[in-house]
């Protein structure tokens, strides 16, 4: 399953797992997909049209939106972490219980 982050103005926010860098979102809307950079906020791969492209651009600017997106792909893809990213991310690696408890993460 897909965790969907955001679902709003038509546009799908997802994080997928079995995933690759550079850390990014999957934003849909319609026959849509792209493939969002989380740190540069840049499109990388596929198509949005630019008008939802910004929106998702501003939703991600919205306070510390990043480092969670950031954080969460990693939970979801660690594989692909560095040694000491929930040190750097500024949070503690969470268990699956408390991902289950917490549906903000």
């Amino acid at each position: 399953m897909t965790p969907l982050i955001e679902n709003r103005n038509g546009i799908r926010i997802e994080i997928h797992n079995r995933e690759h860098l550079p850390v990014h979102i999957h934003a849909k809307y319609g026959e849509y997909e792209a493939l969002i950079n989380v740190r540069t906020g840049e499109l990388f791969k596929g198509k949005l049209p630019i008008r939802k492209l910004k929106l998702v651009q501003r939703w991600l600017n919205i306070g510390d939106r990043r480092s969670t997106i950031e954080f969460n792909f990693y939970e979801l893809n660690p594989q692909l972490a560095p040694s000491d990213w929930a040190v750097e991310m500024g949070k503690e690696s969470l268990n699956k219980k408390e991902c289950d408890e917490n549906e903000d993460i």
